[in-house]
Order: C-alpha cells, then structure tokens, then sequence
C-alpha cells in the first residue's frame, strides 16, 4: 500500500470532519429507510455508528480512490521547486519496491528513546508530548518508507507524529523542521486551514496559528518549526 502513513493522517482528519458535522458517519439513506421503523430498530442504529467512531482509523474501509480523487483532497505535487524545500525535505523511496509486509501496526511503531529525533527543538517538542502520555511514532522507521510528512513524493527530514489514544480525547500531532513557505503549504493550504471562513488567525509575530482548538496548525518562527494537531472526544463521537 502506498504511504500508509499518509493514509491514517487523512483518514484521521476525514474522520473528524465527519464527527465535526453530524457526531457520526451515517448515510442518508440508511436513515430514511429506517425512519418508519425507527423505535424497532433503534439498537441496531447505535450498534452501528459505535462500530462506525473509534479512536483507530480501520485501514480496510478506506476508499483511496474517493478520497484521493475528491474535492480538498486532491494532491498536487510540489516537484521540489518550493523555495527552500530541498533543505528540509528528501525525495520519498519507490513505494513499490518497499517491503510492506514488514511495516509494523502502529502500536509497534511507539518508541521510547527519543535520542534517534536528532533535531534538538524537535526533540523537546517530542518529548513534551511525550510526558503528557502520548506516544511517539519511530521516524527513523517512518523515513525508511517515506511516511514522516510531507506528500507523496517529499517527506520532511527532521520531525515525528505522536498519537493519545484517552477515555476522554483522542488526539495526533505532527511536527516539522520547515520554512514559513512550506508550512503554509503543507500544514495550511494543504489542509484547507486557509479559509477564513471555517478557520480563525492569530499571529504574534514569532507564532502563527490557524485552525481552533482542536484542529490547528502552527509555525514558530524562531525555532522553525510546524505542528499540525487534530482531537476529538471519543465519547461525544460514539454517544
């Protein structure tokens, strides 16, 4: 499968999206069809939505030609030719001649060891999240497949993602060594955080943020670096 890493940031922020507007993915006509037998059938409607939110994204009922072909999420390639991108960024490896056999689950993927981050303010960043219980995804591995951020064809060097998976809020954060060029467009732009009709601005002058609460990106201007962060509360998704 191609950048699987990729696929479970997308899929996380599709998910999200869909809780944003109705608590819950169903379809339009399931609940029509059922709306006449609606006090018969009320179990089976909950069973099926609490199968439907979860903290985990289910790789298997993702719809890559959907997603990856509709509206906000269509990918236009960068081709190296940002200003500065060849500094913090690397072509991603042959996506096909890589063993995905061996790609561990996520939960295998979490390391303790932070000394492999070699970037020092990533590596604080990564740390902080670190003791607030999150766990950080190794990026050596995620390098090695061309999953540390970025696109298809260009990841960044020096960053991580870290995952909370809590009874009361399940969270994913990434963050990139980057210049304000590429943080606006893979973090914003990319996103579709740019919209000053859906995401509000603050600007300090050393720290830009777009998004809310629970879903922003931010860049900091004196370390240079780019976080993006989205959350949900697992028992509003599910209730």
């Amino acid at each position: 499968m191609k950048n699987r890493r990729f696929i479970q940031i997308l899929g996380s922020a599709v998910l999200i999206a869909s809780m944003g507007i109705t608590g819950c993915s169903t379809t339009g006509e399931k609940e029509t069809e059922k709306e006449t037998t609606k006090e018969t059938t009320e179990k089976e409607t909950t069973e099926d939505e609490e199968d439907l939110c979860c903290c985990e994204f289910d790789e298997d009922e993702f719809d890559e030609d959907y997603y990856y072909s509709s509206g906000d999420f269509e990918i236009t390639s960068s081709n190296g030719e940002l200003p500065g991108q060849m500094d913090y960024m690397a072509a991603c490896p042959d996506s096909e001649s890589l063993d995905w056999e061996a790609y561990p689950e996520l939960e295998d993927s979490f390391i303790t060891d932070l000394s492999v981050i070699e970037d020092d303010d990533v590596r604080a960043i990564a740390q902080s999240y670190a003791d607030q219980g999150y766990n950080i995804v190794d990026p050596v591995l995620e390098f090695e497949y061309g999953n540390l951020g970025g696109d298809w064809e260009y990841q960044f060097l020096d960053g991580f993602h870290a995952y909370l998976d809590g009874n009361d809020l399940c969270a994913e954060v990434e963050a990139f060594k980057m210049n304000e060029d590429l943080f606006n467009y893979f973090l914003v732009e990319y996103w579709g955080l740019d919209d000053p009709d859906y995401y509000d601005v603050t600007d300090d002058g050393t720290v830009i943020r777009y998004g809310d609460d629970e879903f922003y990106a931010e860049f900091n201007r004196e370390t240079g670096i780019g976080v993006q962060f989205y959350s949900y509360d697992p028992n509003e998704a599910v209730g």
